[in-house]
C-alpha cells in the first residue's frame, strides 16, 4: 500500500469519528439548556432577523421541512423562546421572532460553546492550531471547487 492510500484510509476513519464526537458533544451542551439541535439551529437562524422570519425561509435555512419546522417552533413557543404572529402585510403568512428570553438563552449557549471550543483548542500548541487551521482551510477550498 502506498503512503497516499494509507493516509486516505486513516483520514477516512478519523473524520467520521471527529464529526461524531463533535455531534455528541454539541448534543450534550444543548441538552443542558433543554434544546435539541434543530431547535438550536432555528434560534440561530432567527437571531439576525430582528423583524422576524417567515416559516418557509426559516425552514429552508434550518434544512427542515415546513411541517418539521412548525413542530420545532411550537416547542420553542411553549418555552417562551420565540413568538409567532401573522405577517402584517400578508395575513396568510406567519412570522417568527426570538423573544428576549430566547435571545438570552441563545447567548448562554453560544458562550458555553465558545468556552468548550477554547478548552479543546487550548490542548493544542499554538503551532498545531495554526497548522490545523491552514490544513482545514485548504481542504475546504479544494472541496468547494
Amino acid at each position: 500500500m502506498d503512503g497516499l492510500t494509507k493516509d486516505l484510509e486513516e483520514v477516512a476513519a478519523l473524520l467520521p469519528r471527529l464529526v461524531g464526537a463533535q455531534h455528541r458533544r454539541l448534543a450534550r451542551e444543548l441538552a443542558e439548556y433543554g434544546l435539541t439541535f434543530p431547535q438550536f439551529v432555528a434560534l440561530t437562524v432567527l437571531e439576525p432577523c430582528t423583524q422576524g422570519c417567515r416559516m418557509g425561509p426559516l425552514a429552508a435555512a434550518a434544512l427542515q421541512s415546513a411541517a418539521a419546522m412548525t413542530g420545532i417552533v411550537d416547542r420553542l413557543l411553549d418555552r417562551g423562546l420565540v413568538e409567532r404572529e401573522r405577517h402584517s402585510e400578508d395575513r396568510r403568512a406567519v412570522v417568527v421572532r426570538l423573544t428576549e428570553e430566547g435571545a438570552g438563552l441563545l447567548a448562554q449557549v453560544k458562550e458555553t460553546r465558545l468556552q468548550e471550543g477554547r478548552a479543546l483548542l487550548a490542548a493544542l500548541s499554538p503551532e498545531d492550531r495554526r497548522h490545523f487551521r491552514r490544513v482545514l482551510a485548504r481542504l475546504v477550498d479544494l472541496m468547494e471547487k
